[in-house]
């Protein structure tokens, strides 16, 4: 019987897969026991560069020329591995990626949803409320809206892809994106910029998206969680079934 940690990282594959697919310059490709991930265009972590598949003698090998295909390409490149990896983790360091980002793997299924009633008003984006969420992305991910708003775009021409918004008196607050693709629902970007965060926005944006997503028939929801999310998630009902190590190249001070 498949585990929960299996079938969330299975449907995470799938989810990039179709993200890449959606994008002009992306390309997803398995090769030797890795996954090639590469979209200069978004020098973020995970997006450019080698999950590891299996933690084989065949991933260790095609790592370097997998690292080297990256950097030509002008991105900064991420090693995305699973617990047990360990072959691959060392041949990561090796080469010189010592830098460690950790990212729990969160899996929760009907029935297990706990909802926190606040007083934000939920509604999916509008054509007049992009530019706003997208304000709210940058504020809240400390990253440049040019980008976001590429990344928000390619997401809502994905079937099965909704972007939330949530507003207090009007004034926007948060927001999240959901997949529902096949038997899943992933949850990718929620953000509530600094100010208002503490009153539990992100918090219901999350919950209604995977509420959507098991009426759409969803048998699970799945995200990778930050270390400012982790609590939030578990009181919703999210329960750890993974835990990814990134690896990269330290950042010189």
């Amino acid at each position: 019987m498949e585990s929960d940690g299996f079938r969330a990282h299975r449907a995470l594959e799938s989810t990039w897969r179709r993200l890449y697919e959606a994008l002009d310059d992306a390309s997803f490709e398995p090769r030797s026991d890795l996954i090639i991930a590469l979209c200069p265009s978004f020098p973020i972590p995970q997006c450019n560069g080698p999950w590891v598949v299996e933690d084989s003698p065949a991933a260790v090998s095609a790592l370097p020329d997998a690292i080297a295909e990256v950097e030509a390409a002008g991105a900064w490149p991420w090693v995305q591995t699973r617990t047990g990896h360990d072959r691959t983790q060392q041949a990561a360091a090796e080469l010189g990626l010592t830098q460690v980002e950790r990212l729990p793997g969160m899996v929760v299924r009907p029935g297990e949803l706990a909802v926190t009633p606040t007083d934000v008003e939920i509604a999916l984006v509008g054509p007049d409320d992009v530019d706003e969420a997208n304000r709210i992305l940058a504020a809240s991910f400390e990253a440049p809206k040019e980008l976001l708003e590429r990344f928000s775009a390619a997401l809502q021409t994905i079937d099965g892809g909704s972007w939330y918004i949530g507003r207090v008196e009007d004034l926007m607050v948060s927001t999240a994106l959901a997949l529902t693709i096949d038997e899943a629902t992933g949850i990718f970007n929620v953000a509530t910029p600094p100010e208002h965060r503490g009153r539990g926005y992100g918090a219901a944006l999350t919950a209604h998206a995977v509420g959507a997503g098991f009426e759409a028939g969803s048998a699970f929801a799945f995200l990778q969680s930050s270390t400012l999310g982790h609590g939030v998630y578990r009181c919703l009902g999210f329960r750890d079934v993974e835990e990814y190590i990134l690896l990269t190249r330290p950042v010189a001070a």
